[in-house]
C-alpha cells in the first residue's frame, strides 16, 4: 500500500510539476464516487504549519469523500521547502501533517484511520528555488483491503 501511495504522490507532484513557476498551484477537485484513491494538496506559509486560506474546501472534501467510504485509510505527507536546517525542516513537515491530523478529527474522521508521513525538505522537484508546492502536506485516501 505504501507503494500505491508513493505513486500517487509522485503523479500529484508530476501533474503539479507545471505549475512551479505560478506563485500557487492548481487545487484539483476530485469527486469519490466509487471510493477510489485520490490525492489532494494544502498549503503552508514559508516556516509555518498554520494551514493557508484555501485548505478548509480541500479538508472539507476530504471528510466528505472520507465519510461516504467505510474502508478508507488516509495518508497525509507533510513536506517542507528547503529553507532552513534539515532537521528542522523535517519538524515543520511533521508539524504540518498533525496540523491536517487535527483539522480532520474537527470534522469527525477518526485518528486511527490516519498514517501520518513526515518528508521534510524532500520533494520531486529538481529546482534551487523554493516554492509554494513544497510547502504543502498531500491527502491520500487509499480504499483498505478485508
Amino acid at each position: 500500500m505504501r507503494k500505491f501511495a508513493t505513486l500517487s504522490t509522485l503523479a500529484l507532484g508530476v501533474s503539479l510539476s507545471a505549475c512551479a513557476s505560478m506563485d500557487r498551484p492548481q487545487e484539483t477537485i476530485v469527486t469519490n464516487a466509487n471510493c477510489e484513491a485520490q490525492a489532494m494538496a494544502v498549503f503552508f506559509n514559508t516556516g509555518s504549519a498554520t494551514l493557508d486560506k484555501d485548505a478548509d474546501a480541500t479538508l472539507d472534501m476530504v471528510s466528505k469523500a472520507y465519510d461516504g467510504c467505510d474502508l478508507f485509510q488516509i495518508e497525509v505527507v507533510g513536506y517542507a521547502d528547503s529553507v532552513g536546517a534539515s532537521a528542522s525542516n523535517l519538524d515543520l513537515s511533521e508539524r504540518r501533517a498533525n496540523m491536517v491530523l487535527e483539522e480532520l478529527n474537527d470534522r469527525g474522521v477518526t485518528a486511527d484511520r490516519v498514517n501520518i508521513v513526515p518528508m521534510g525538505e524532500r520533494t520531486i522537484l529538481d529546482d534551487e528555488e523554493p516554492d509554494a508546492f513544497e510547502r504543502r502536506a498531500v491527502l491520500t485516501l487509499l480504499p483498505t483491503m478485508k
